[in-house]
C-alpha cells in the first residue's frame, strides 16, 4: 500500500506551519481548524534491538518495557542492554500488532484474525481470548478505555473486558482525514500516533481526534540508514516511561531503539 498524495502534501504542510503550543486554532476556510504544532525527534540515546522483531507495538508495563511482533508473532519483554529479549512468548502463524497495559494487564491486537490477547502476572501468561471484528493495527490506553486504529482514519475506543466498542473519533490533520494510522502510544494527554511508511509521528487530541503536533523523525531513519534493506523496514513503535517521562522509539527490524528528545520548532 501506498502512502496517499493527499496525506504527503498535508504533511508537507504542516512540517511548513511555524507555531508554538501557545497558538491560538487558526481558522481555514473550512472554518476553525487547529494548525499543529511543529516539533522535531532528537536521539539521547541509542541502546540494541533485535533485527529480527518486526515492531508492532512498545509499551511499558510494571516497569518494564515490552513488544509486540508481527509475522510469526510475539510478546516479548526487552532490555535496554542487550538486543536479546529478557522473555519471550511465541505466538505462532500469528500476525501480532498494537500492545497496551492499564497498569495490570497486557493487550495485545493481531492484525486480520480479530483476535485481542489480554495478559497478566509477570512475566505474563495469557488471560484470556476476545474475538473482535475488523483489523487491528495500533493499541494504547487512555482514560479508561483501549484506543484502536485499523489503518484507516478512525480511532475506536473499547472496554478492556469484553472490548465493546464505546467511542470513535476520526483523525484530522488542518481539517482533513489522515490515513494509514498504525502503532499508538497514550501519553501526556495526547495519542502518539505512527503514520505507516512516514518519519512522521502525529500528537492527536483523544476527544477530537484533531492533531494538535506534528513530530519530524527523520533523523532517526537516517540514523539506521544502510543498516537495513527489507522495505518494511519503516519507523514504528513508541513508548513513554512513566514517572520518567522518557520517550523511546524503534522501526520494524532496526537494530536499534532510541531514547529521543521532543523540540519545539520556532
Amino acid at each position: 500500500m501506498r502512502i496517499p498524495s493527499s496525506l504527503l502534501s498535508l504533511l508537507a504542510m504542516g512540517a511548513a506551519c511555524h507555531c508554538s503550543p501557545t497558538n491560538r486554532p487558526v481558522p481555514d476556510a473550512g472554518g476553525g481548524v487547529q494548525e499543529p504544532v511543529r516539533r522535531v525527534a532528537h536521539i539521547i540515546r541509542e541502546y540494541p534491538h533485535a533485527t529480527n522483531a518486526f515492531t508492532q507495538g512498545l509499551v511499558f508495563h510494571q516497569g518494564h518495557l515490552f513488544e509486540s511482533t508481527g509475522h510469526q508473532g510475539t510478546l516479548r519483554q526487552l532490555s535496554l542492554e542487550s538486543a536479546q529479549p529478557v522473555w519471550m512468548e511465541r505466538l505462532g502463524n500469528i500476525f501480532a500488532e498494537g500492545l497496551a497495559s492499564d497498569g495490570e494487564r497486557l493487550y495485545q491486537l493481531t492484525w486480520t484474525e480479530g483476535l485481542l490477547f489480554t495478559w497478566s502476572g509477570m512475566p505474563p501468561l495469557r488471560e484470556r481470548t476476545t474475538r473482535y471484528t475488523g483489523e487491528g493495527w495500533g493499541l494504547c490506553y487512555w482514560n479508561g478505555k483501549l484506543v484502536r486504529s485499523d489503518g484507516g482514519t478512525m480511532l475506536t475506543f473499547h472496554e478492556p473486558d469484553g472490548f465493546a466498542l464505546v467511542g470513535a473519533v476520526q483523525v484530522k490533520l488542518r481539517g482533513q482525514p489522515v490515513e494509514l494510522i498504525n502503532e499508538l502510544e497514550c501519553a501526556n494527554g495526547v495519542i502518539y500516533a505512527n503514520i505507516w511508511h512516514s518519519s512522521d509521528v502525529l500528537e492527536i487530541d483523544p476527544a477530537t481526534g484533531t492533531v494538535v503536533a506534528v513530530i519530524d523523525a527523520s533523523a532517526l531513519t537516517r540514523a539506521v540508514q544502510g543498516q537495513v534493506t527489507s522495505h518494511e523496514a519503516v519507523l514504528n513503535g513508541i513508548a513513554v516511561e512513566p514517572g520518567s517521562g522518557r520517550i523511546f522509539m524503534t522501526g520494524k527490524l532496526w537494530p536499534r531503539l532510541f531514547e529521543v528528545r521532543l523540540d519545539g520548532v520556532d
